[in-house]
C-alpha cells in the first residue's frame, strides 16, 4: 500500500519498520509504544503506532493514535485517509466524511475519492456520492448512487452509458429497469426487470409494472413474494386482487395495509 511505504521512509525506528515490512505488527506496536512513550513530543511515534494498529485490525485504537498526531500536524495528509477508513471500518460513515473531505484536499486520487463516496452513501448522502464517483470515473457506481438519491434522470444516463458490460448482472438490471420504469415508463422497463427477478425488490419494481400495463394477473405472484418486506407493495397487490375478482383478498390485504399505515402515523 502507498500510503504504508510513504510512512515507513519516514520512520525513526528500523526495527520498527523492519517489523511493518514483515506483518509482524504486534512487534511494531510494541516498538512505536515504547518510543512514543520514551518521545512525546515528536508526533511521528503516534503516527507510526496507529498505523501499526491499524493494519492489526484494532482501528479503534488506532483511531486515538491518529488523532493525537493530528493534533500536532493538522495539514491535510494520508492520516486523514487512514483516519476516515477506520471510521468507516467502526460503521461510522458519518464521521468518516469529515475525514476524508480533508484528504482529498491532499489527494483527490481514486482510493480516496471512494473512500469519501462509501462514506457518503452509508451516511444516506448519495446524491453527493454519486458527484465523487463520477469524479473518480466509476459509471456504473456513480448510476447506482443517482438512483438511490432519486435522481433517475441522471441515473439512467451513465446507466444507459454502460449498459453493455452488465447485460446478465441481475442487480444492475433492477437498478436500470426501475430507473427507466421512472423516466419512461413500464413498458420500457420490463425488460430489465424480467431479468432480475431473483432479487426480491426487483420482483416489487416488476409486479408494479405489470399493474401498470393491466396485467394483474401475472403481477400477482412478484408481489406476493415481494410484500413481504415491502409493506408499501399492499395497496398494489390489493388492487390486483380486485382486478382478477379477488374481493376478499382484496379487501384482507387493503386493511392491513391501513393497520400498517396507522402504526407509522
Amino acid at each position: 500500500m502507498l500510503i504504508a511505504l510513504f510512512l515507513l521512509a519516514q520512520d525513526l525506528s528500523q526495527q520498527g519498520a523492519q517489523a511493518m515490512r514483515e506483518g509482524r505488527f504486534a512487534e511494531a506496536e510494541r516498538i512505536y509504544r515504547q518510543k512514543a512513550a520514551e518521545a512525546p513530543s515528536e508526533p511521528q511515534w503516534q503516527m507510526n503506532l496507529g498505523l501499526a494498529l491499524h493494519s492489526a485490525g484494532k482501528y479503534a485504537e488506532a483511531l486515538r493514535e491518529f488523532g493525537r498526531y493530528l493534533k500536532a500536524v493538522p495539514q491535510a495528509g494520508p492520516i486523514h485517509l487512514l483516519t476516515g477508513i477506520d471510521q468507516l471500518k467502526l460503521a461510522a460513515p458519518c464521521r468518516a466524511i469529515g475525514s476524508l473531505e480533508i484528504a482529498r484536499r491532499w489527494q483527490a486520487s481514486k482510493q480516496v475519492l471512494t473512500e469519501l463516496a462509501d462514506a457518503y452513501s452509508g451516511c444516506n448522502r448519495y446524491s453527493e456520492a454519486a458527484k465523487v464517483l463520477e469524479a473518480a470515473k466509476e459509471p456504473r457506481l456513480a448510476a447506482r448512487a443517482h438512483w438511490q438519491a432519486r435522481e433517475y434522470d441522471s441515473a439512467k444516463l451513465l446507466f444507459d452509458a454502460v449498459s453493455a458490460a452488465y447485460a446478465n448482472d441481475p442487480a444492475f438490471q433492477y437498478e436500470y429497469g426501475d430507473t427507466i420504469y421512472r423516466v419512461e415508463g413500464a413498458e420500457a422497463a420490463l425488460p430489465h426487470l424480467q431479468l432480475a427477478v431473483s432479487i426480491l425488490s426487483a420482483r416489487g419494481s416488476l409486479g408494479r409494472a405489470l399493474l401498470d400495463l393491466d396485467r394483474a394477473a401475472e403481477a400477482i405472484p412478484h408481489l406476493e413474494a415481494a410484500v413481504q418486506a415491502d409493506s408499501a407493495l399492499l395497496l398494489p397487490l390489493s388492487r390486483c386482487y380486485k382486478a382478477t375478482g379477488r374481493v376478499e383478498d382484496a379487501a384482507r390485504v387493503e386493511a392491513e395495509y391501513r393497520k400498517r399505515l396507522g402504526a407509522l402515523q
